[in-house]
């Protein structure tokens, strides 16, 4: 099953700018009402590491992916979350947990991680491959995961 998604994720000199810039292109209103620039909410993980990107805009933020089991890898282009929860919305494959795709996740610098302005829960990639990163499962609201998996994010 091929991974990939299009349309592409934002890119450097096309559509894309590093989530540091996002007041100056959006204006600061975007951090006070960020429902009126992201596709319905933008949870609290993103708004602070938005937040964290502004402030210090070389400082590292978290960034996630759902991806097949073993692949391990966030590649320049990719598209990525701020979000643990984005990240296993997407993670989910059908209706058996065990059927769930893992995450992986780096911390990365805020610089490397672009938007198109249109939404706070999707974004591109722009840094070096990251590669060996470890698959994580998160654990279903209603229970432990079917996959057998004691895996879980700790912050």
């Amino acid at each position: 099953m091929h991974y990939a998604m299009s349309p592409r994720a934002p890119r450097a000199g096309e559509q894309g700018f590093a989530i540091t810039e996002l007041a100056s292109v959006l204006g600061e209103d975007a951090f006070g009402h960020p429902r009126e620039y992201g596709f319905g909410e933008c949870d609290a993980e993103t708004m602070r590491q938005l937040v964290l990107a502004r402030d210090v805009p070389d400082g590292p933020v978290r960034i996630y992916r759902a991806l097949p089991p073993g692949l391990g890898e966030i590649n320049s282009g990719d598209w990525v979350t701020l979000s643990k929860d984005f990240a296993r919305q997407h993670a989910i494959r059908d209706d058996f947990i065990a059927h769930d795709w893992p995450i992986v996740y780096a911390d990365v610098p805020a610089r490397t991680v672009l938007t198109d302005g249109k939404y706070l829960d999707q974004y591109g990639y722009a840094g070096q491959s990251l590669t060996g990163l470890e698959d994580h499962v998160v654990e279903d609201e209603a229970g432990p995961s079917d996959a057998g998996s004691d895996t879980v994010y700790d912050d």
